[in-house]
Formats: structure tokens, C-alpha cells, sequence
């Protein structure tokens, strides 16, 4: 066999097709997946109704509540054997709940305006089984999207486990599906020949090549709807996770943050026992002062502080058992003029005695003879 005839058998790489080759197309199809349920797909190359259904995905994810992100998934064309030209982006299969549009990207004018703007949304979260490729893929045509955006399934999830080198083992779509959504998915590979992959510029594509691209989309959504559900209520912290409400245990920072809260909430009700405590004293005291006073003078209470003030002599007088000025006067004239009972006192004797004449003035009047 010549050089020729070997290189005619070996399928080269397909250019673009030029612009005027372009016809817009758009097939609306049902495929069955495993658990013999049924997934709508939309294969258009039309900007028009791939803006309608990116619109309807955009609503999706604002109404999701749990399962916020959209399943990607590329194919690519076929490579050139001799490696002088690097292939391109072909399909760009995009899934939501059971839902799933194939948009073919290598039959439009590579412009797709309403794509781009999706796939660049810095809202909206991708999920992937392994990236780097069609990271790559992508850059090529002007699309970045945010790298904490898009999850690579591969990175939290592994099944194969280590090689013979100790070196830990990428798995496959077909791997991760088996073994975490259904044991149908094992043959998924094995039915759609490895040289198919080398007809993703056809158009249109044929019932296998579409079928495939749906379900790559549709188990990539499916694997981390399975994946988040563990990660939310089994392993992430619930803590860290508002929405995690079930098994999950809290990690160190929230622990130590939930006891720093605990503690905070006893202090604060020390507090408002001691404030409570605080203000019933206040109030005994006020009502004490309050109260009307005692009929016992001997257990007379002080005035309040900045209450007292200082008492004249008269005052002090009144209030204490020293002799009134009057007594005094009047117990001294009786002393004088004999109206008392004699004392013991020899002059006061004597001068009762002697029967001193009565004055007036008690001072005037001479006592008798010395």
C-alpha cells in the first residue's frame, strides 16, 4: 500500500465551514437514561434558540434552592495524525435537571454572543469530569470561565484509587458514574466506539454522536447533584454550610466560634442577674423611704444622706433631756424662797430659818446672821 492510499484511509481534520455553508437546524429530541427515565434535548446551531434556552437555564438557577450549578461537558474535533494542526471546539453540551442542550458550536459563525455570555456569567457554577482540556479548549476561543466557577469532579471524588506507582488514579466518566449513580453506566463507553469521537464536525450529527453528547452533559450534572448532597450533609461543616441542617459535624474554627457563643450568653445572663439583683435593692430602699414613720421614737432612722442639716440650740434643746431655761429659773426662786422641801444643804436650812422677809428679787434679799 502506497503513502496515498495510507494517508486517504486516516480521517483529516475538517476546517470551519465557511460562512455561507452555514444552515441554521435544530432537532428537539428524547433519550432514556438509566432507571428507564427520559431527558429532553435541544441540538441547534441557531443563536436564537440557544438565547431562548440559556434564558430558561438563567431562571432555573435563580429558582434552585439546592442544586445550584449547570452540568458542561465539550467534544472536540478530530485530531490530525501528523500533529500540525491542533483541533478545536466542536459541541458545547450543556445540562440542568432533565434537561439538555447541545449547542454545535463548529457549524455557527463562532460568535454566539448568548453562549459566551452564559459560559462567562460570574454567577452561575459549572461542574465537569476533568477540565483541563477543555479549559484549554476554550481559552482558544476567547472563553474564560471563572476558575471558582467551575468544579472538577475529579478533584473531589476518586474510585480507582492508587496505581502500581502510588501515584493516585483520574477517573473517568464512566467510572464515577457506575459506581455513584448506576451500574448501567458501565457499558456507557463500550457502546460508542472510540473513532466516533473523530466525526464531531459532521452535520448533523448522527443519532449515536448525539445521544452520547447528552448523556456525557447529563451524568456530569447527575454525578455532582449525588456528590453535593455527601458533601453537604456528610462531610462539609455545617457550620460553614447555611444549608446543611443534618449529620455534618462542626469544623475547629466553627466549634471554637459556637463556644466563644456559649460563653458570651452566660456572661450576658450573669449580667442581668447582677443588674436585676441591683435594681430590687434600689427599690427596697426607696420604699423603705417611702414608708410612713414609726410610732417608736427610740428607733428613730437617720435622715438620708445630703439630707442633714445642722440643729441651733433651741432645737437641740427641744430634742434632748438637758433642763429648759424656764425650769431652771423657776426651780432656782423656789430654792430661795422655801416653797420646796428643805435639802440637805445647811444654807439652805439656815436661811430658811431664819425666816428671811420675801422679795420680790431673790438676790436683793440678805440672808440671816452670819
Amino acid at each position: 500500500m502506497d503513502a496515498s492510499s495510507s494517508s486517504s484511509s486516516v480521517p483529516q481534520p475538517l476546517l470551519p465551514p465557511p460562512p455561507s455553508a452555514m444552515q441554521a437546524f435544530t432537532q428537539i429530541r428524547t433519550f432514556t437514561v438509566h432507571g428507564g427515565k427520559e431527558i429532553d434535548v435541544v441540538y441547534t446551531n441557531e443563536e436564537e434558540t440557544m438565547s431562548k434556552y440559556l434564558k430558561m437555564y438563567a431562571q432555573w438557577y435563580a429558582e434552585e434552592e439546592e442544586n445550584k450549578f449547570v452540568g458542561l461537558d465539550l467534544e472536540y474535533t478530530r485530531e490530525d495524525p501528523n500533529h500540525e494542526e491542533d483541533n478545536y471546539l466542536a459541541v458545547v453540551q450543556l445540562s440542568m435537571r432533565n434537561h439538555v442542550l447541545v449547542c454545535h458550536y463548529s457549524w455557527t459563525n463562532w460568535e454566539c454572543p448568548a453562549l459566551r455570555s452564559f459560559l462567562q456569567d460570574q454567577g452561575i457554577v459549572f461542574c465537569t469530569v476533568d477540565k483541563r482540556a477543555d479549559f484549554i479548549k476554550l481559552y482558544y476561543e476567547k472563553i474564560i470561565i471563572p476558575r471558582e466557577n467551575w468544579i472538577d469532579i475529579q478533584e473531589f471524588v476518586n474510585v480507582k484509587g492508587l496505581n502500581e506507582r502510588g501515584n493516585l488514579m483520574r477517573d473517568g466518566m464512566a467510572s464515577l458514574a457506575t459506581s455513584i449513580i448506576d451500574e448501567s453506566y458501565s457499558e456507557m463507553k463500550n457502546k460508542f466506539p472510540p473513532e466516533r469521537h473523530d466525526y464531531w464536525e459532521e452535520r448533523p450529527l448522527s443519532d449515536l454522536n448525539l445521544e452520547y453528547a447528552a448523556k456525557d452533559a447529563y451524568v456530569s450534572y447527575q454525578l455532582y447533584v449525588k456528590i453535593w448532597f455527601f458533601l453537604r450533609y456528610l462531610v462539609f461543616c455545617p457550620g460553614c454550610k447555611k444549608e446543611d441542617t443534618l449529620r455534618g459535624h462542626l469544623c475547629d474554627k466553627c466549634n471554637k466560634a459556637e463556644i466563644e457563643v456559649e460563653r458570651a450568653q452566660k456572661n450576658a445572663a450573669a449580667e442581668i442577674a447582677r443588674l436585676n439583683a441591683e435594681l430590687a435593692s434600689v427599690q427596697a430602699e426607696l420604699a423603705s423611704l417611702k414608708a410612713p414613720a414609726s410610732s417608736d421614737n427610740t428607733q428613730q432612722t437617720s435622715p438620708p444622706h445630703g439630707k442633714r442639716r445642722k440643729m441651733n440650740d433651741e432645737q437641740w434643746l427641744e430634742s434632748s433631756d438637758a433642763p429648759k431655761s424656764s425650769d431652771y429659773w423657776q426651780n432656782l426662786r423656789k430654792s430661795w424662797t422655801g416653797d420646796e422641801q428643805k435639802s440637805d444643804d445647811p444654807w439652805t436650812t439656815e436661811m430658811s430659818d431664819q425666816q428671811s422677809p420675801k422679795s420680790d428679787n431673790p438676790w436683793l434679799t440678805k440672808p440671816g446672821n452670819y
